[in-house]
Order: structure tokens, then C-alpha cells, then sequence
């Protein structure tokens, strides 16, 4: 059987790997590092491919808000919820074999990871995503009518709270009940959920993208070593594109229904001088824009690094800054049927596009 063993290092390179793949979004890597610090052993993780069809695994992450995650740290809490989903599951007479990513980012790649190395759990290679989302709503589970249920959320003190839907597909009150639950918390839980196979991983989901965030963050901090194109090499790993360059004008953000409405202005420099390129975001970078057209959207994902090679959330952006964008084709699950781009019109048309999905690839 295939597996990798990650050890801080290693670690380390998926965490900012994992930062560029969010998509703007998809929790600070500095959260994410500082659960890295905190791991006690290495961590296993399993291709799917050489696994069972028949096993499973769990998703566990973080939900509240980035400044309360900060201030008071996180993990304590993912580890409660995995511990009370995996009871649950075991009266019922259902074995959670593995851990896994429900998305992509700097912190909720590593959380699992955490719980991984805290509980000598392996971790299988996928994730519910390959990118961030702002919603569940907006993702693959819910495209495959794969069920949001039971839902289990825990704070740091070990309060379980579990939630079981009339409609194990109500992707909308799960959102409700787990945010609803993180401010009675103090704005910050952990929530387990999604209870799969690996045949189901392999059908919907998205295979190896926990290794491929790997191999980013690596080439990344190897450019940055030795002075190459950090844009370059990830382009090369991503099969993505360089879609503009250039230093960010403006930053415009408000926070409306729970989430960070932003706006990105950045004018060109170099081969794109003279020219501007807009990014407007809900957490996560949804569509953007160049001479009022749009360019790429979701589910394909926009990717912000800076000129030197370190990746950005939407968090992390300041004004002035000199930054690359980089398109990535979104997982081949999002493309497979029209709910992979209807799921986001909701959003799009909140940022004030109607349209049907244009594409850069």
C-alpha cells in the first residue's frame, strides 16, 4: 500500500500549498502552522487508490470567525468533534477508518491533519473540494447528494452539540445549525460531518489533492530559495495560467450575512502596464474581471501569490502589494454537470454578473 509519511516539513508545504489552492479563502496559514507546531507525531497519509472501497473517513473542520481563531487558538475542539462522530458512527455500527479535508486552505487542510497526528488516525489523499468554498452549499458533497448528516459540532471545552436532519440534503439548514452553534460557542467550533467510502472519494470527490498541495508548497519555497519564478513553477504543477501582474490599487471590503464581501483593484505592471484586473470575492475569490469583462469565475479558482512567492488569503492582502494571479481549472467533479457552476449563480449575481459560466482553460 502507497502512503507518505508528513512530518513537519513536509507539513509546513502543505499548509502554504494549501493556501494558494483556497482560492482567497480557506483559513489563515498562520493558524494552520501553528497546529503544524502543536502536532505530536507524523502523519500517515493513504492514496486512495490502494484502499478499501469499502472504508471510510470523516471530515473535520474548523467553522467561526478567522479573529477568534486567532486570538484563542484552535484544535482542541476538532479533536472533540472527531471523538464524538466516531462514537456516534460505531452504535450504529459504522467504523470511520480515515480522516480527511471536507476543503482546501491553509487552516482546514491541516485541522484534520491534526486530529491525525493527535489520534494516530490515518489521512486519506483527497478532499471534498480541491479549493475553498464559502458555503455548503457551494461544494461537491452537496452536487452528489452526499448527506450533511448527522453533523456534529464541539467547542473547547468538550460541548458536543449533534445535529441530525429531517432532510439529511438540507445543505442550507446545516448551515444554519452549525453557525448558529459556533456564536453560541463564542464564534469559533469545530464541526465533523460527511461520512464517506472511498468509492464514493474516488467517483465524486477529488483524489490526491492533500499530496499536491504538498508539491506547490514545496516548489514554492524551493523558488524562493534559489531565486526561480515561484508563479512559474506552480503554473507547471497546477497546469494553471498567469491571468495578471501587478500592484493592488484597492482593497474595498464589507461584511454582510456572516461573510467578507471584498473587491480587489490592481493595476497592471510589466507585460500587463496600463491595464486593470478586478477580483470580487465572498471569502473565497468567486469571479474576475478585466476591462469590465469577466475572465474566470467559480468554480474555477483564483489564485493570489506575491511577486516573491508566498500565497495569499483575501485576509492577508494589503494595498500596494505587488501580486501575480493565477487561474486554475477547477476539479474535474465541479465540471461534470451544470450544478458544479448553479450552485455559485446565487453569489454571482449578489457581485452583479447573470450570466452563464465563462471559462480561461
Amino acid at each position: 500500500m502507497a502512503k507518505r509519511i508528513l512530518g513537519k516539513a513536509e507539513l509546513e508545504d502543505v499548509t502554504w500549498g494549501s493556501t494558494l489552492l483556497g482560492a482567497g479563502g480557506g483559513g489563515s496559514p498562520h493558524d494552520g502552522l501553528n497546529l503544524v507546531k502543536e502536532m505530536e507525531n507524523e502523519v500517515t497519509l493513504l492514496d486512495p487508490a490502494d484502499l478499501p472501497e469499502s472504508a471510510t473517513a470523516v471530515v473535520v473542520a474548523g467553522i467561526g470567525a478567522p479573529k477568534a481563531i486567532s486570538e484563542r487558538g484552535f484544535g482542541p475542539e476538532a479533536i472533540f468533534a472527531y471523538d464524538a462522530m466516531k462514537n456516534m458512527t460505531a452504535v450504529g455500527g459504522v467504523k470511520i477508518d480515515y480522516l480527511m479535508p471536507g476543503e482546501i486552505g491553509g487552516l482546514n487542510t491541516i485541522t484534520p491533519l491534526y486530529v491525525a497526528s493527535q489520534k494516530n488516525v490515518p489521512v486519506v489523499d483527497a478532499d471534498g473540494n480541491g479549493r475553498a468554498v464559502p458555503e455548503l452549499a457551494t461544494g461537491l458533497y452537496p452536487i452528489y447528494k452526499i448527506p450533511t448528516s448527522p453533523l456534529v459540532l464541539a467547542n473547547k471545552a468538550g460541548d458536543i452539540i449533534v445535529a441530525y436532519l429531517a432532510d439529511p440534503l438540507d445543505t442550507t439548514a446545516a448551515e444554519t445549525i452549525a453557525r448558529t452553534a459556533a456564536v453560541s460557542f463564542g464564534m469559533l467550533a469545530a464541526f465533523a460531518t460527511w461520512v464517506v467510502n472511498i468509492a464514493t472519494i474516488k467517483r465524486c470527490l477529488v483524489p490526491n489533492s492533500v499530496s499536491k498541495t504538498e508539491k506547490i508548497g514545496k516548489a514554492m519555497r524551493e523558488a524562493r530559495a534559489s531565486g526561480k519564478d515561484a508563479v512559474k513553477q506552480v503554473i507547471t504543477i497546477t497546469g494553471g495560467k498567469e491571468l495578471f501582474r501587478g500592484k493592488i490599487q484597492k482593497i474595498e471590503m464589507r461584511t454582510a450575512e456572516g461573510f467578507d464581501f471584498g473587491r480587489t483593484t490592481i493595476e497592471g505592471a510589466a507585460n500587463y502596464k496600463g491595464k486593470t484586473f478586478v477580483i470580487d470575492s465572498k471569502n473565497e475569490n468567486m469571479i474576475a474581471w478585466q476591462e469590465e469583462r469577466p475572465v474566470i469565475m467559480v468554480p474555477d479558482l483564483i489564485a493570489m501569490m506575491t511577486t516573491e512567492g508566498e500565497p495569499l488569503t483575501n485576509a492577508d492582502t494589503k494595498e500596494g502589494m505587488e501580486i501575480a494571479i493565477i487561474g486554475i481549472h477547477a476539479p474535474e467533479p465541479w465540471t461534470r454537470t451544470p450544478d458544479g457552476f448553479n450552485c455559485w449563480k446565487h453569489i454571482l449575481v449578489k457581485l452583479g454578473y447573470d450570466g452563464s459560466y465563462v471559462s480561461s482553460f
